[in-house]
């Protein structure tokens, strides 16, 4: 009875349907990735921006809605083109052309154009920063073209105050002195550089604007629905990420708008050493 049994299970397994990676894993029929190195199985795949997979003739996510397609009539700047979370909140998918947000905007399989463009990326970012810096250097010549007319005025009264004391008593010279004698002005505290920090990681509410590795300038913003503030790319409420039970959310922010693996932002996220 136990031999009819095993040859039963043996026999079973040997029937079982199996695919193998291009890393020579095996894997269950009907995976779309590999289990043991994540390999994708079938060949043309489209994965929507929450991670279903589809077949290579579909529009749009046959589980989510989400479109799996670039807008028509666009032209993609790069590789990292691509449908996201609309970090507006005002619709669920926005379009990025690999340079800036767009108005080309999707929701539950339905496409759209947003008349209100979104303020921010990175290009816009690196305008107001040169814009900045443009500003900083003004001011400081003007902060220089002051200190040398003060420097001059002071030489004057200087030279005053010795023609004086040939013609005067000393008390009359002391007065003099006293009285023309211009006080230096401190020099100005350079502005304060800004800020280096990451992405997605906590701030504090009212914090100004910092700088991210790559020169974009981040904001202290609040996680929607919440009373967590992390920096972000983009100024105002941080729209809540679609997580799964437990998750974390600033994982989910820093995916979204760094375009790092789950992986690299858990690192990414880790506290300097």
């Amino acid at each position: 009875m136990r031999e009819d049994q095993t040859d039963m299970v043996t026999q079973g397994r040997s029937n079982r349907t199996t695919v193998t990676c291009a890393n020579g894993h095996e894997n269950p029929d009907g995976q779309y990735f590999c289990g043991d190195c994540g390999a994708a199985l079938e060949p043309g795949l489209l994965i929507c921006l929450s991670g279903h997979a589809n077949p290579d003739d579909r529009r749009f996510c046959g589980d989510c809605g989400a479109p799996l397609v670039a807008p028509p009539d666009v032209e993609s700047a790069n590789s990292t083109a691509r449908w996201s979370v609309d970090p507006t909140g005002r619709h669920q998918c926005r379009y990025w052309d690999g340079v800036r947000w767009t108005r080309h905007v999707a929701d539950g399989g339905t496409l759209g154009s947003d008349r209100a463009r979104p303020s921010g990326g990175r290009v816009d970012s690196w305008i107001a920063l040169v814009a900045g810096l443009i500003t900083v250097a003004l001011l400081a010549g003007a902060g220089a073209d002051i200190w040398v007319q003060l420097s001059r005025a002071k030489d004057t009264a200087k030279e005053k105050q010795a023609a004086a004391q040939t013609t005067t008593t000393s008390a009359q010279t002391s007065a003099v002195a006293a009285s023309t004698t211009i006080s230096e002005p401190p020099p100005a505290e350079p502005p304060a550089a800004p800020v280096l920090v990451r992405v997605a990681t906590p701030c504090q509410p009212g914090s100004a604007e910092g700088i991210a590795a790559d020169g974009s300038a981040t904001y202290c913003a609040r996680l929607a629905d919440t009373d967590t503030y992390l920096w972000s790319l983009t100024p105002g409420d941080i729209p809540m990420p679609d997580v799964g039970q437990g998750g974390d959310p600033a994982i989910a922010v820093c995916m979204a708008q760094t375009e790092r693996t789950e992986a690299g932002c858990v690192e990414y996220l880790q506290p300097a050493r």
